[in-house]
């Protein structure tokens, strides 16, 4: 149950992790595969005596937690206790980061806001991420703003879904991810610019404002050209270069973009694999722009192609052979199999002791010096009250006890049986 943390980038800094849901623990399980150690601060939560268990993991709920919290240290705390708010304070002298994604009242309602964190600590690096920033939509920092209303705010929805038709949201919790690592690279900036100064600071990251930043065509052009848009909802296909998209072949559905004009340009080696090097220098589809007016036609014969070779794997090397971007569509299903993913270490397999080897998607930096990695099993709750406050605080094995017995910590059922297993074996 050792977690490495010896081997990391982050190796040597604490991070004391208060959030909840997605966007928070996203960004602090950055860090986590990076080799920080994380102290996840929780609260007691009856129901959760055992969170992993072999019913558990087809449900809907069942995996976003292992998922987030992998390599994680659980502290289960009662805030609301004033030896709790204590102990929190005291560990916040002693971390390098406080990550948090409550609304701006919870942090300020418990004396853990940047101000109050920043007087225990000068060098501390406080995290906040919301929906839509500290000072809330239109005023009302309590206004609540989950993933599927950032992607609508943010515009990302604007730009994606059929052309004719109503916006669509993208699935994955992007909302959520995308700000969290946004998060954990600002605090990575931040962590650098203290080691040459010696001086925390605080982030103020918003969900809308993440997902604004990632849009790398529609709103840069929109602001370049003084609020008019270039770009609108593409479909299956691109609205500015074409063809650029997905278009069904044989088995199933390939991804490909081949813009330009001429013989040397993507497009034209596209029509020397399709055979149709007529097309090349046909006005009727000799630019992107002349292609986008016939797209339905265009896309047709590319499909009619696609769909005459055997199969997609010989459709996929023959564009790979004449340099055009291309690749399969897969399902979730089929990228667990591919052994391209498995190649490149894409997943990992954790020992959790409730439910032997689970498979885990790995982080995608490639660290030559550090790696990265999921460092161990998502903790039960209150799993490490005994680790964190002995080692960080000092406290004795009977003090410890007696916060518990006390009710300013709480320990799971589940979290009792690993950290006595955990000693046994040592």
């Amino acid at each position: 149950m050792a977690m490495d943390t010896m081997s990391g980038l982050l190796s040597g800094i604490k991070v004391l992790d208060f959030t909840t849901a997605f966007v928070g623990p996203f960004c602090s399980r950055i860090m986590a595969d990076m080799g920080a150690e994380v102290i996840k601060i929780e609260r007691p939560v009856h129901n959760q005596e055992d969170r992993f268990t072999p019913e558990s993991l087809p449900t809907r709920n069942g995996v976003p937690f292992l998922h987030l919290n992998g390599g994680k240290k659980s502290l289960c705390i009662d805030l609301k206790h004033p030896r709790g708010l204590e102990i929190v304070r005291s560990l916040v002298k002693q971390v390098d980061v406080f990550v948090e994604n409550y609304t701006p009242h919870v942090v300020r309602s418990y004396g853990l806001d940047y101000p109050n964190l920043h007087a225990l600590n000068p060098r501390i690096i406080m995290c906040s991420m919301t929906g839509y920033g500290q000072e809330g939509f239109a005023h009302n920092p309590e206004h609540v703003c989950t993933d599927p209303v950032a992607q609508a705010v943010s515009g990302l929805n604007w730009i994606t879904g059929e052309p004719d038709g109503a916006p669509y949201t993208i699935g994955g919790g992007i909302g959520d991810t995308i700000t969290g690592m946004t998060g954990g690279l600002a605090v990575g900036y931040a962590l650098f610019h203290r080691e040459r100064t010696g001086v925390g600071q605080y982030i103020d990251l918003s969900m809308i404002e993440s997902l604004l930043f990632l849009d790398s065509l529609g709103m840069p052009h929109t602001a370049a050209n003084h609020g008019i848009p270039l770009h609108h909802r593409n479909g299956k296909q691109n609205t500015y270069t074409f063809p650029m998209g997905i278009l069904k072949a044989k088995e199933g559905y390939i991804s490909l973009q081949a813009p330009g004009q001429g013989p040397n340009s993507a497009w034209g080696r596209l029509c020397v694999c399709m055979g149709r090097e007529d097309m090349i220098d046909d006005p009727r589809y000799l630019t992107d722009d002349d292609r986008l007016l016939r797209r339905d036609e265009v896309v047709g014969i590319i499909e009619g192609w696609l769909q005459g070779m055997s199969d997609d794997e010989a459709a996929l090397a023959v564009l790979a052979e004449a340099r055009i971007s291309s690749g399969p569509v897969l399902s979730q299903a089929q990228i667990w199999e591919h052994p391209h993913y498995r190649d490149r270490g894409a997943f990992q397999e954790i020992s959790y002791p409730e439910l032997g080897p689970i498979g885990v998607v790995s982080p995608p930096y490639k660290f030559s010096e550090t790696p990265a990695m999921v460092r161990g099993p998502a903790p039960q709750l209150g799993e490490h009250n005994h680790e964190v406050l002995t080692v960080n605080l000092g406290l004795t094995p009977a003090e410890v006890d007696a916060l518990a017995d006390g009710g300013v910590i709480y320990e799971s059922r589940a979290a009792r049986k690993r950290r006595l297993a955990a000693a046994r074996a040592a």
